[in-house]
């Protein structure tokens, strides 16, 4: 394919992003390996199946988009896709209304990168060990994957932990950190 025509499709997806969401899970009409696959990759993680509100359509989800020897470089979540489908209902149970809004997805032909926005509020059992009080939380998180055989296979990510953390009244935090996520936002 014609690299202005791929990069002029890739730029379509990025563009069609909200409606894609609407609908929820569509299939891709790329092949596996190249950019227009990826692209659908890292949006169906991280705007349609984090934002499917019943773990069955989760999971329907994982399985299709996530190698099942997945490998997790976040310490917080288990290895493999069984771990993954284990973790994310930890975050429905904390905050039955978390919203993820998808603003960006870079890919090349084995990776893809997101970068969003998670919303909520902490009404639940409790999430990392912080009790519930009702805290209202806005950060932004940035995904990196590879990509192999068409599923996503190796994570890494970046939370905005500090922002959260004082959004969730974690007291102890240095200065400088709560002086930083007074500041609004500009995404």
């Amino acid at each position: 394919m014609h690299k202005t025509f791929a990069g002029a499709l890739a730029a379509l997806a990025l563009f069609t992003l909200p409606a894609l969401a609407q609908q929820g899970f569509v299939e891709p009409t790329a092949r596996p390996g190249t950019v227009e696959y990826n692209t659908w990759l890292g949006r169906t993680f991280s705007e349609v199946m984090l934002n499917e509100r019943t773990q069955e359509g989760r999971v329907r989800i994982l399985n299709r988009i996530v190698a099942e020897n997945y490998i997790q470089h976040n310490p917080l979540v288990p290895q493999g896709r069984k771990g993954l489908i284990d973790f994310i209902p930890v975050i429905y149970q904390a905050m039955p209304d978390a919203r993820f809004k998808l603003h960006d997805v870079f890919a090349t032909a084995d990776r893809v990168v997101t970068r969003w926005t998670w919303t909520g509020t902490l009404t639940g059992p409790g999430f990392l060990g912080v009790e519930p009080k009702g805290q209202k939380v806005e950060f932004d998180v940035i995904d990196l994957w590879s990509v192999k055989d068409g599923q996503l296979y190796e994570h890494w990510d970046q939370f905005d932990w500090p922002r959260a953390l004082i959004q969730l009244g974690v007291k102890g935090l240095p200065q400088p950190f709560i002086d930083v996520a007074a500041r609004p936002v500009s995404r």
